[in-house]
């Protein structure tokens, strides 16, 4: 809604109704005579209205909505009865998407906008390339995935979020067609922070289940401070890529006093830990690392990362034991339908042990825009090249 700065002024003047004394002309284009001069004055006087940078008012512009949102605001700090905050507050609405920009508070849009449903969501692409001999074909695979998720608050204390996602059925058992892989409600009970549903779970730093990848539970997740616990259903069957599988339950604990993270989940009825740590040796280099166990097995695994600066590269060294990390493990560069891509979890030598190097590039190339690129070398089973662009919206 466009309208001209001299109307505006005279509505404004008339809604504000500043009781100033007269001044000096404040613009050079509003002379004493001009039928709107006294009005012009009693806003500029009170601060709502400041004209352009030479002196003038330009009356005869046509103004944007946020040179009006402006004016608004400035009204919206001033003292008012209650008619003209009225008229006030139904301005503010009309420009409370130009007001929120500008950084102000329009009484009332702020509920509204915490009440309504939130969309969000990420498109990601990304590209394998495998350099073994697990299988002649399909060495280069890309894939694709979109998901749109939803949050609907309920109430002060609960609020629903559901995810659809779609994508490459070759990747991670998705399927070509949309489906629900998020669908949890998250609440208080007993004064714990609750999600009940259809949900990712990840622990310490993801050797025993990354969020994002096949770790995904039917269950409950309860959080207090530094603790957390879950139990439920796996999501994904591991062979038949079906929903609903085996239990899984398990618990965290964060030290309050040390940068440690310790870890526990019983998945497919082995027995996990885990501890992780992350910290800064020195400026520019952080140092982050986690050891595994399959307890059931008795098989061991750790990983060493060290980050530098705000390059965007790390270097990381992992060594990892025959079924030392489950399925839901962030070690696993892809699913296990992609035969030519060797990972950490499924490749072993004949020592029966996974060890190598990872080289790591993450960058924003946007706002909402990342780039990560991996490169994996396994000793005695080969390389791996992931990279991946996604883009949150």
């Amino acid at each position: 809604m466009k309208k001209r700065l001299l109307k505006v002024a005279i509505a404004t003047a008339l809604t504000v109704a500043v009781a100033a004394p007269a001044f000096a002309n404040p613009f050079s284009d509003v002379p004493a005579k001009h039928w709107a001069y006294d009005a012009v004055n009693k806003l500029a006087q009170a601060g709502v209205v400041d004209g352009y940078g030479d002196g003038t008012f330009r009356g005869d512009k046509t103004i944007t909505r946020y040179e009006m949102a402006q004016i608004v605001a400035k009204a919206m700090n001033k003292n008012l009865n209650s008619d003209q905050k009225a008229i006030v507050d139904k301005l503010a609405q009309e420009y409370a998407v130009e007001l929120n920009n500008l950084g102000v508070k329009v009484e009332g849009l702020q509920d509204q906008m915490d009440n309504m449903v939130k969309f969000s969501g990420d498109a990601r692409v990304r590209y394998y390339n495998a350099d073994n001999d697990a299988t002649a074909n399909d060495k280069d695979v890309a894939e694709y995935r979109v998901r749109l998720g939803a949050t609907a608050k309920i109430n002060d204390t609960t609020s629903l979020y559901a995810r659809i996602s779609s994508g490459n059925p070759l990747i991670e058992g998705g399927n070509a067609s949309a489906s629900i892989d998020n669908a949890y409600v998250s609440t208080k009970i007993l004064g714990l922070d609750t999600k009940l549903g259809r949900q990712d779970y990840d622990l310490g730093q993801g050797m025993l289940a990354g969020a994002g990848s096949v770790a995904i539970l039917n269950g409950v997740t309860i959080r207090d401070g530094g603790f957390m616990a879950f139990g439920g259903k796996e999501a994904i069957d591991r062979v038949n890529n079906a929903d609903i599988t085996g239990d899984a339950y398990g618990a965290q604990y964060t030290l309050g006093f040390a940068p440690l993270t310790m870890s526990y989940l019983n998945s497919d009825d082995n027995n996990y830990y885990a501890a992780s740590t992350s910290f800064n040796l020195i400026p520019g280099l952080k140092l982050s690392g986690e050891y595994a166990k399959n307890d059931s097995l008795n098989a061991d695994a750790y990983q060493i990362k060290a980050g530098i600066g705000k390059t965007g590269l790390s270097v990381a060294y992992k060594d990892v034991e025959r079924n030392a990390v489950p399925y839901e493990s962030a070690l696993n560069l892809k699913s296990t339908n992609i035969s030519a891509l060797k990972d950490f979890r499924t490749v072993a030598n004949e020592t029966g042990r996974a060890k190598g190097m990872e080289y790591e590039f993450n960058a924003d190339l946007a706002k909402n825009t990342n780039l990560n690129v991996l490169y994996q070398d396994i000793e005695d089973a080969g390389q791996n090249v992931r990279a991946t662009v996604n883009v949150k919206f």
